[in-house]
């Protein structure tokens, strides 16, 4: 793939020495996505889009510094934004805060449109599966292209030329400019978990004058952001993909001076009885370590994928097994006989929308009705599907094959066994919480969730839900001061994406009242206007 392959970003100034430094600046944010054309003003720019028109070339969007008087026909999805006058208020900002907000519509629209990166590999390399991944819930657009050979490296081709052999995912995000290096030693807020939780309390701290870092072990959303659909969220009636609501929550969070640091996964939380708290992480498939400090942490690292106890799951895990259900892998189970376990409202997204690549879903339910866990809209739209049918009261024995998934040993509730050829299996069988790393630092309840909260007595969960850390602590604040919880890894909390971000809008005023609390320790560093 060429240079020449990537869609265009035109820049039309008169002023050359402005256009100059904007192209560079432009070039510099989004270079391994798009390609920066400039040209000298209005009329110019409307003679390169018709040849760009006429080469199929897709332009994003146009910086222009003169209003436009009207937009051509061929490129109707061209977004058209104004280069404003240096007027000492950051036009740098206002401009990428608008750029990045035309660009994630622009890519929303074009889903599965001209790729910007092209990943070589086997189909069922844990390798592969783990780029592919990546790339897919950080909103890259890929091309994947398959290898015979198991033993074929895994190769990504950028946009700009470059090639990586094997690459480390932190070296991967590195590349592809998703990281930004750390701009300070330590901040106010350091949030651990880049979930819809995680990034709502971002925005709103970060709105309060807050320096906030984002310490996310993958890419951003978390187990929400691999979602097909998302029908219930407030204000998109015809819903949204978790990666859509992910990457806007991002960009939403830049705006603000949020600092993102991806692929970064948090090990350890060191304590502090005053002074600040540290964290520290590893480079996602590194070796190398580091730290960052906080007068407060967040914690929302959210919940894992339970895991599949029967034979032979572990030895093909990424190798045909899966947790989870990555969107990009769809179309690669073209042809494919996949399997899904699950009865939850994720697995029969997956399964919606698996069906429109795989040649069969069969979705497997240990239980005997699928309305008791999945909401009806669902249950209705997969007994509709062609192509999709549920085996209730149906689970797995056994995951067979040597180096990839060749076939499923099932087991019914009546007490029969059968085997069946599959290719793909993808488990989505409810979540524990993400709260290993935490190493005893924190009060947990008997389930392993995060404890918050003002009740009184010792650190418990009662059968209501009610959660406390025995001690007057504010609402979400946990039994170590200035450390809280949101979202799916807090104890008592709705595990649903709307929850977690009211969630982190309401931890936003625990951090206010913790700073007024303990001025001394946060930084002067003034409210953000840009609200």
């Amino acid at each position: 793939m060429s240079e020449t392959a990537l869609p265009v970003l035109l820049l039309a100034d008169p002023d050359p020495l402005r256009r100059h430094e904007t192209a560079e600046r432009v070039q510099r944010w989004y270079r391994t996505s798009f390609r920066v054309l400039q040209v000298g003003g209005l009329s110019e720019a409307e003679r390169v889009l018709g040849q760009l028109a006429g080469r199929d070339v897709p332009v994003a969007a146009v910086v222009t510094a003169e209003a436009p008087g009207g937009h051509p026909e061929r490129h109707p999805h061209t977004r058209w934004l104004p280069l404003g006058e240096d007027s000492g208020t950051g036009p740098a900002e206002r401009l990428r805060a608008a750029l990045d907000d035309a660009l994630c519509t622009w890519n929303a629209e074009r889903r599965g449109g001209l790729p910007t990166a092209e990943v070589r590999g086997y189909r069922f390399s844990p390798a592969a599966y783990a780029v592919r991944d990546f790339l897919g819930r950080s909103d890259v657009l890929f091309r994947w292209t398959a290898q015979d050979r198991p033993d074929a490296p895994v190769t990504v081709r950028l946009g700009d030329g470059t090639e990586l052999v094997d690459p480390s995912i932190s070296e991967l995000a590195d590349r592809l400019g998703l990281i930004t290096p750390a701009g300070r030693e330590r901040y106010d807020v350091a949030v651990i978990g880049g979930g819809p939780g995680g990034l709502s309390t971002a925005v709103y701290a970060a709105a309060e004058g807050m320096s906030v870092v984002v310490i996310e072990d993958d890419a951003p959303g978390g187990q929400a952001g691999s979602t097909s659909r998302i029908e219930n969220y407030l204000g998109f009636p015809v819903g949204l993909t978790g990666g859509d609501l992910a990457q806007r929550a991002l960009q939403q969070a830049r705006r603000v001076r949020v600092e993102w640091q991806p692929t970064r996964v948090a090990t350890r939380l060191i304590p502090a009885q005053s002074g600040d708290h540290t964290v520290e992480f590893v480079k996602a498939g590194t070796t190398e370590t580091a730290s960052v400090s906080a007068a407060a942490v967040v914690v929302a690292t959210g919940v894992e994928w339970n895991r599949l106890a029967c034979p032979g799951t572990e030895r093909l895990l990424n190798s045909g097994v899966y947790y989870g259900a990555s969107l990009s892998d769809a179309p690669s189970t073209a042809g494919e006989d996949v399997y899904m376990v699950g009865a939850g409202n994720s697995a029969g997204q997956a399964a919606l929308y698996f069906a429109r690549h795989a040649r069969s879903v069969t979705l497997l339910v240990r239980g005997t009705d699928l309305g008791a866990s999945m909401s009806n809209y669902l249950v209705q739209r997969i007994e509709k599907t062609p192509g999709l049918r549920v085996l209730l009261g149906t689970e797995v024995a056994e995951c067979l094959g040597g180096t990839r998934l060749t076939g499923l040993r099932l087991r019914e509730r009546a007490g029969g066994e059968r085997t069946v050829a599959a290719q793909c299996l993808y488990v989505l069988i409810g979540g524990r919480p993400s709260t290993d790393w935490l190493g005893g630092a924190l009060e947990l309840d008997d389930r392993g969730y995060v404890l918050t909260g003002t009740a009184t007595g010792t650190a418990t969960a009662t059968a209501t839900g009610t959660t406390g850390v025995g001690r007057d602590a504010l609402p979400m604040e946990t039994s170590l001061p200035g450390v809280f919880a949101v979202g799916d890894v807090r104890s008592g909390s709705v595990k649903r994406v709307g929850a977690a971000v009211g969630e982190g809008a309401a931890v936003a005023h625990c951090l206010i009242e913790y700073r007024r609390r303990h001025a001394g320790r946060f930084q002067d560093a003034g409210a953000f206007g840009g609200f």
